[in-house]
């Protein structure tokens, strides 16, 4: 990113903060910038194109931020609370991007920030998920979208400390205040049964039109696209696989399409076997 765009990036966020997304004028971010109205679009199409750029900056960050300690080599539990207490630093250095998003309630304004929105939505459920695993063993599977929202909704409570007095409580502490009590309710976890399974939550992203792939299903296709780069028929499997993430993302997938594409992976039984259960939840 240039200089210039981070600049224009972290004005903006910042009278976001202030004053509304609506409320706050390109001529207003140009002069805090220092720049002119005419050099802002420069960079920047429009001001919707620019909350898109902020949104995938500090999205990015962020998952830079989670992933800086995923090589570390500590234990599941002691990595991932690094990660959730590097994760509340970031958020409280960068805390007129949550005002921000606050003050606006984050109005999708077009489809492009609605799915952006929730696609790092689905990422951050993820990363949740794959640490929480990593923490309880293969036994919290049928629990992991239980526990994510459970998490989700302590680290949002205290968010809010550390946005308004980030001297009042210790990031580190939060987090491992956090990961005790999810201690807590993984053990009770197994008395009852879960809440939401992937085919609930499949159910209620369909729901609210939100038609992308589930998290494990991308991150399964993007898999397999990288085992069948050796094959000689790989043009064709990288076309049925192009046309089977292009199905599942639409609001009604076609189990016959699916289930075409994926008769084309005959010839490689282990690869179809593993696509299919990608593709459970669609077909």
């Amino acid at each position: 990113m240039k200089e210039k765009e981070r600049l224009i990036i972290e004005s903006a966020i910042k009278l976001f903060a202030v004053k509304g997304f609506s409320s706050t004028s390109v001529q207003e971010i140009a002069t805090d910038c220092g720049i002119s109205k005419g050099a802002f679009y420069l960079y920047f199409k429009s001001k919707d194109k620019l909350l898109e750029s902020i949104l995938e900056f500090y999205f990015d960050q962020l998952k830079l931020q989670m992933l800086s300690t995923e090589n570390s080599g500590l234990p599941s539990k002691e990595k991932f609370i690094v990660q959730l207490t590097s994760t509340l630093d970031m958020i409280s250095n960068h805390k007129d991007f949550i005002i921000m998003q606050s003050r606006e309630q984050m109005i999708p304004l077009n489809e492009t920030i609605k799915n952006m929105l929730f696609i790092k939505q689905m990422e951050l459920q993820t990363f949740y998920k794959n640490g929480l695993e990593a923490i309880y063993g293969s036994d919290s599977i049928p629990y992991l979208w239980d526990l994510s929202q459970l998490l989700e909704g302590m680290l949002q409570s205290y968010i809010r400390f550390i946005i308004f007095d980030k001297e009042l409580l210790s990031t580190k502490d939060i987090a491992e205040y956090i990961m005790n009590r999810m201690d807590s309710i993984a053990e009770g976890m197994t008395k009852d049964k879960p809440l939401i399974s992937d085919e609930k939550m499949n159910q209620f992203l369909k729901k609210f039109n939100f038609c992308y792939p589930m998290p494990n299903t991308q991150s399964l296709i993007t898999n397999i696209r990288g085992k069948i780069n050796d094959l000689h028929d790989k043009e064709s499997l990288h076309v049925s696989l192009d046309l089977i993430e292009t199905e599942i993302k639409r609001e009604q997938p076609r189990t016959p399409v699916i289930q075409g594409m994926l008769s084309n992976f005959s010839p490689h039984p282990k690869l179809k076997e593993e696509l299919s259960k990608a593709l459970e939840p669609f077909t």
